[in-house]
């Protein structure tokens, strides 16, 4: 009987450290993100600043629909998928 306890223990253990980690990993790929959008945003924003010195004229943004199979919109410098994490 005791061996059934120290395998109850040792399962419940386990399942905690892999949430722990799950959740860890879960915060950095969401932190990642964040800030390669904040890259995305200052790099289109000196784009458009550049064009506009060089008289260029800024193309229109680009609008991925969930029809053509991409599922994101893109429009105003941020990318969203329709979900929120």
């Amino acid at each position: 009987m005791d061996n059934v306890e120290d395998l109850d223990v040792f399962v419940k253990e386990l399942m905690d450290n892999m949430q722990t980690r799950f959740s860890r990993l879960s915060d950095t790929i969401l932190g990642r993100i964040d800030d390669m959008g904040s890259k995305i945003d200052d790099l289109e924003k000196n784009i458009s600043e550049l064009m506009e010195q060089a008289g260029v004229e800024s193309p229109p943004t680009t609008t991925l629909s969930a029809e053509s199979g991409e599922g994101m919109k893109r429009s105003g410098g941020t990318a969203s998928t329709g979900t929120d994490f």
